[in-house]
């Protein structure tokens, strides 16, 4: 039966680690330039500061997937509150049929509102567009963002 649930990151860690390295394979960019090491100290702190927020699925209590945001005011809307945004999220790709993403994302939904944030930003790699989820889920597109290593 799958579950839904906002755990602490320092909680999910260990099984969060084992998912790591399939969304890092299946997403990556620059994997020639970039090695894939999650700064366990940084989110540590940051789930200190009340900033992080995670998202579980789980199925008979196995960890099937994740949304991980990062939650703090916008520098463009002062006053507006809390907006989240979205660090990294995966599920295991032989639970992908039958609406879990989309249950996850309502339920990140409901989660994010009962925590008082404003507004959330969503994301996806253009190689794995989630596009079409995301609208019908009454995501709006709003940004495009390109990266390139310059070092």
């Amino acid at each position: 039966m799958l579950t839904f649930q906002v755990e602490k990151w320092s909680d999910a860690l260990p099984e969060l680690r084992e998912l790591f390295p399939l969304l890092w394979d299946e997403v990556a960019l620059d994997k020639d330039r970039l090695v894939a090491k999650c700064d366990e100290p940084l989110y540590a702190n940051m789930e200190k500061l009340n900033l992080l927020h995670v998202v579980t699925a789980r199925d008979g209590g196995k960890l099937v997937g994740y949304h991980v945001s990062f939650i703090t005011p916008h520098m463009h809307y002062q006053g507006a509150g809390a907006m989240a945004f979205t660090d990294m999220y995966f599920t295991r790709p032989e639970f992908r049929k039958g609406g879990l993403g989309a249950k996850l994302l309502k339920f990140l939904e409901s989660s994010l509102r009962a925590r008082g944030v404003f507004k959330a930003y969503l994301s996806h790699k253009i190689a794995h567009d989630r596009g079409a989820l995301f609208q019908a889920l009454g995501w709006k597109p709003s940004d495009v963002v390109y990266s390139k290593v310059i070092a």
